[in-house]
This record gives C-alpha cells, sequence and structure tokens, in this order.
C-alpha cells in the first residue's frame, strides 16, 4: 500500500512524518470480519491543546452529562418504565430521508475506531485516562483518510502486515464469471407471507453473501478471523457465515437501508460497464474504467448531493474558494506536533466524535419504506427501525438466507423529499437536525449484550445520546465555545461563540433551565456534539450551523483536494463522463444515480 503525504501544509510544516515502515500500527489489518484492507490514518485535534481547564468539560461533568443524554431522548424507555416512548414528539426536517444514511455509508468511508472501546476510550468510566498528545500519538484511524469506496471495492492486499489471504477474499467481492464486474445477491422470493416486488426491476438487489462464494473464499476468509475471536466466538461466527455480506465494511450491512444503498454502488459499477460495451465512448469496458467512473461520479456527488444540503451552503463555497486552506493549516500543526510518529494523514477528532454524528438526531421512528412496509401498507404500515436491523447480515437476515424481495427499497421514498404524514404514516423526510434523537436510539435493542439485562452497563450502551455524550469527554473534546473562539480567531468562521447555547433552542425552556442550572454551567460549556446540534436547531433544523459546517465541509473537501484523483482536484463533473441516462442527460442527482444503477424505475 502506498502512503500519501500530506504536502498542502506549506512552509508552515516543520516536521515531515516518518515512512510507514518506522510506524507500528495493527490498523493496516481489517477489522475483525472486514473485507477491506485500509492504510492507517491519524487522528487529531483541530483545537491546539490547551492547559486551560475553561476550555474542556470539568472533571464532574459524568452524572450530568448522563442527565443531558436523557434529555435528548424524548420520553425514552431510559429512565425506565412505565414511560414509553412516543413516536411522534420529533421535529421534521424538510430535507430527503437518503442523506441520513449517505452520511452514514460516508462516515464508514473515512473513519473507525473512535466508537469502540479502547484502553484510550471508555464508555463506562468516561473520564480521560490519556493526555491529548497520548490520544493523538495511540489513537490510529482504521479507514484511508479518501474517498476511495474501499467498503465496495476492497482496498489492495499489499503490505508487509497482511495475509495473503486477504487478497483471496477481496478477489471474490468480484463477479466470478465476469471479472470485470461486481458480485451483487439476489433476493429470496416467494414465501406465504412475502409480498410482491417493489417495483418492476430485477431480483438481484441484495449484498452478495458468503453463501453465494467459492469455497477457497470462505476458507481464506475464516483463517483470516480464526485468530481474533476466542474458539466459542470463532464457532458461532462460521455457523452465521452463509448470511455474511462479503464487502469491504460490515458496518454497511448493520441497517438494511445502509445496505441497499451500499448495493447501488455495485449495481452502479455493473451498469457502467454494460454502458461502455454498448456505446461508442472510447473508454474500455474493463474494471478499471467501471471503477473510475463509479468514484468520480460519486465524488462529485458528494458535494454537490450531499455537503450543500446538509451543510450550510455559504460554508461550503467559502472552503471550495479558499481551498480548505485552515484545515491543510491543521494538519501542518498536528505534524509539527507529532512530526516523528504521524502518518501524514490525519483527520479531526472534532469531526469524527463530534460534528460527523449529527446524524444521530435525523433517524426516524420508522420509514414509510416500499408499498409493503408503507403506503399503502401490502403488510405493514411502515417498516420500524428494529426491523431495519434484522433484515441484515448483523441481524441473521431474521430468519432467512437472503433478503426476502418484498423488502427491496423503494428509493423515490427516500430521494424525493414528502412531509405529509396526514395519514399517520411515517413522513418521507428525514428528522430535523436538533437537539434530540429518536426514542429508539435511546434504547437499542442490538446493544450492551455483554452485560446483564437491566443493569446500569447494559442501559447505558443501549442509549446513543449518553454515549456520544461520555466518548467526547473521555477523548478530551475541547468545549464547543473553545473551538468555535479558535475557529473564529484564525478567521476559518465569521460568527463568535454561542455564549449560552440555551438561547439556540427551539421552543425547549426545561432543557434550556437545566443547562443554566448544571453544576459544570453546560450552557456555557458545552460538550461540542450537542453544540453543534443546537446550533442546526437554531439554524432551522435544515443544516448544520457553521461550526459543525464548517468542520464536515473542510474535512470533506479537504478529503478530496488531497486525493490528485478526485473529482474535485480534476474539475470532473457529470457533463464530463462518458455515462448518460437513457434521455442522453447526465448523472447530476442522487435519484439519477439510482436509476442509473437500476434500483429505482
Amino acid at each position: 500500500m502506498t502512503l500519501v503525504i500530506q504536502t498542502h501544509g506549506g512552509e508552515r510544516r516543520t516536521a515531515q512524518p516518518a515512512p510507514r515502515a518506522d510506524i507500528t500500527t495493527d490498523a493496516l489489518l481489517p477489522e475483525v470480519a472486514d473485507t477491506a484492507v485500509d492504510e492507517a490514518a491519524d487522528f487529531g485535534f483541530l483545537f491546539p491543546p490547551s492547559g486551560n481547564p475553561g476550555d474542556y468539560l470539568p472533571d464532574n461533568v459524568l452524572a450530568e452529562l448522563d442527565e443531558l443524554g436523557d434529555r435528548m431522548v424524548p420520553n425514552a424507555p431510559n429512565p425506565p418504565p412505565p414511560q414509553t416512548a412516543d413516536p411522534t414528539v420529533t421535529a421534521d426536517s424538510s430535507l430527503p430521508t437518503v442523506l441520513t444514511y449517505w452520511g452514514q455509508f460516508l462516515d464508514h468511508e473515512l473513519t473507525a475506531r473512535t466508537d469502540r472501546e479502547t484502553t484510550i476510550s471508555r464508555i463506562e468510566t468516561a473520564l480521560p485516562t490519556k493526555s491529548t498528545a497520548e490520544i493523538e500519538a495511540e489513537l490510529k484511524n482504521a479507514r484511508s483518510p479518501r474517498f476511495d469506496l474501499d467498503s465496495v471495492y476492497g482496498g489492495l492486499a499489499i503490505g508487509a502486515n497482511i495475509p495473503p489471504a486477504t487478497g483471496t477474499v477481496i478477489s471474490g467481492m468480484r463477479h466470478p464469471n465476469h471479472p470485470e464486474k461486481m458480485r451483487v445477491g439476489t433476493c429470496e422470493t416467494g414465501g406465504a407471507t412475502t409480498g410482491p416486488i417493489p417495483d418492476g426491476l430485477d431480483h438481484h438487489r441484495d449484498l452478495p453473501r458468503f453463501a453465494q462464494v467459492e469455497q477457497k473464499v470462505r476458507d481464506a476468509y475464516l483463517s483470516l478471523i480464526q485468530n481474533r475471536l476466542s474458539a466459542v466466538e470463532f464457532q458461532k461466527f462460521q455457523v452465521g457465515l452463509d448470511k455474511r455480506a462479503i464487502i469491504g465494511d460490515m458496518r454497511n450491512d448493520e441497517n438494511l437501508i445502509i445496505a441497499q444503498f451500499h448495493l447501488s454502488f455495485l449495481r452502479f459499477h455493473n451498469k457502467a460497464v454494460d454502458y461502455l460495451n454498448t456505446h461508442d465512448t472510447g473508454w474500455i469496458a474493463d474494471f478499471h474504467s467501471a471503477k473510475t467512473l463509479t468514484k468520480l461520479h460519486y465524488q462529485w456527488l458528494i458535494v454537490d448531493g450531499y455537503l450543500k444540503r446538509i451543510c450550510d451552503p455559504a460554508v461550503v463555497d467559502a472552503v471550495l474558494a479558499n481551498r480548505a486552506r485552515h484545515f491543510f493549516e491543521f494538519r501542518a500543526a498536528y505534524n509539527d506536533r507529532n512530526g516523528g510518529t504521524t502518518l501524514g494523514n490525519v483527520l479531526p477528532l472534532e469531526f469524527s466524535v463530534a460534528a460527523f454524528r449529527f446524524g444521530h438526531t435525523m433517524v426516524r421512528n420508522s420509514y414509510d419504506y416500499n408499498k409493503n412496509f408503507g403506503r399503502p401498507g401490502g403488510l405493514l404500515g411502515d417498516a420500524s427501525f428494529e426491523l431495519l436491523f434484522d433484515f441484515t447480515g448483523g441481524g441473521s437476515m431474521n430468519g432467512h438466507s437472503r433478503l426476502p424481495e418484498n423488502w427491496i427499497i423503494d428509493w423515490d421514498r427516500f430521494v424525493n423529499a414528502d412531509p405529509d404524514n396526514s395519514d399517520n404514516i411515517a413522513a418521507r423526510v428525514a428528522r430535523a437536525i436538533d437537539t434530540q434523537i429518536a426514542p429508539p436510539l435511546g434504547d437499542m435493542i442490538k446493544e450492551g449484550g455483554d452485560f446483564p439485562p437491566g443493569s446500569d452497563l447494559h442501559k447505558l450502551f443501549r442509549q446513543l445520546a449518553r454515549r456520544n455524550l461520555r466518548r467526547g469527554l473521555s477523548l478530551r473534546l475541547p468545549t464547543g465555545q473553545a473551538l468555535h473562539a479558535h475557529l473564529k480567531s484564525i478567521g476559518a468562521v465569521n460568527s463568535p461563540p454561542i455564549a449560552n447555547i440555551g438561547d439556540k433552542l427551539d421552543n425547549k425552556p426545561d432543557l434550556k433551565n437545566f443547562l443554566e442550572n448544571s453544576t459544570a454551567r453546560l450552557h456555557e460549556r458545552t460538550p461540542l456534539w450537542f453544540y453543534c446540534l443546537a446550533e442546526g436547531e437554531g439554524a432551522g433544523g435544515q443544516h448544520l450551523g457553521e461550526v459543525g459546517s464548517w468542520i464536515v465541509a473542510s474535512t470533506f473537501i479537504a478529503t478530496l483536494l488531497d486525493d490528485p484523483e478526485s473529482a474535485l482536484s480534476l474539475e470532473f463533473g457529470p457533463t464530463h463522463s462518458p455515462l448518460r441516462m437513457p434521455d442522453d442527460t447526465p448523472i447530476d442527482t442522487i435519484e439519477q444515480w439510482m436509476k442509473f444503477a437500476l434500483v429505482l424505475e
């Protein structure tokens, strides 16, 4: 694998990253159960580590953080019953629902490990055990800081620490008879309780699963896993192998919407091969051409289809205009602090642990998923949040060997926003970007299994808001006000810090009162995650505020600029592509992407 050295720091840079061979890390190995091979990468602080205690949350804040987390989940079952979740209490945005899971896919492209239990960061204890210098030196990202679709294509299985079996597994992601194409899965058809396929397209709409692959691929995969699990864990893993998706990042099979989103990339690639075969474009209809065009269209859509919807468009335009200058200055400063151990490709902890977790507030309790599980309600009136986790490899396909055809997604309901819920079925929009998360995220039924049911730790690990707040504390994130002041001082943002974050809340007097009367004075020393959410709430819930927008937009745009072959670096646009829709129009929206991939009529 090749280490891409960041060179945009200019004259500010005094410390050069060490060669990869001089740095020992296990981040080069895939996560347990993943297929993708990735380069190790760094995490660091946008906010220059400070000796001022006022820039951080105090040590006595833990109980109040937990209470804040509970207050972020309306009518959540944590605190305990008899209080119950009310699915109607959270506000909607006007954003299409696809943005929630598109964001999750993008997060999985860039980062891994900041939400795991490690010696650096533990949810249970939460109070920091490492200094900022130790966190920067020891916490490594298990994803390359590039939008390279390694979760789709598997990465490059070359490197001193990479077992040969990894290449065998990655080769299994390709179509066995048409190596220029990617492998996809076929849905399960028939059955007494199965509704009709939701559209007039084909049945090849499941992720590829290990039941489909050759024995040598299965054996290679198991050989990579065996030494990283206990005997009991490995036996359980082996029993469930057939239902596992053979994809780069297993997090893309944790809920059905992101699994179907991932599938669109496999289908887009394959359709690109077919298109180049049947049109005189000058492009060769091979794997490389299809992969290149898939990546370029995807990367263009990241800026024009995603960032400009979930961020303040003015902030995105400003970051584009100055070529993410302040982000590259952050990288230079990080390399100056850590020049002897850095890999040169740092991403901000403030991005991964705080700002880009805004998507948790956009999740709905249930979805108008397709005509079987939604309007008109052929089988159920909607698709509950829990069911969307059941019909995946992680949920054991709810007893099925493959995805049933009636669970194929109707992307029209996700890429085109429709706020109408007068029939009491879920609106076809994402929830607002605000300081509330959907009730199911207050008691996540798939989490906490390592602890006795009903115990404090069992409840803690099932409560997402508490987990996010505790993670930010344990990783020594600055307060929202401290980071905002820093960004203002360097000219990255224009607005001053929000002195009282309660002023940004929309008709939540009880929550504002709690913040202002907290011992930790959370209204003026606000956890960064909550600060970014409150900013978005103050902006109307339709996009992030200035600080959140700047962190997310700068991270994405700098990542693209740092790749000389990205759509942004090459100034690629859909009109430059040989690929076209049937009416000869360019593929320039996420709806057009889905239609070209033949996952949307």
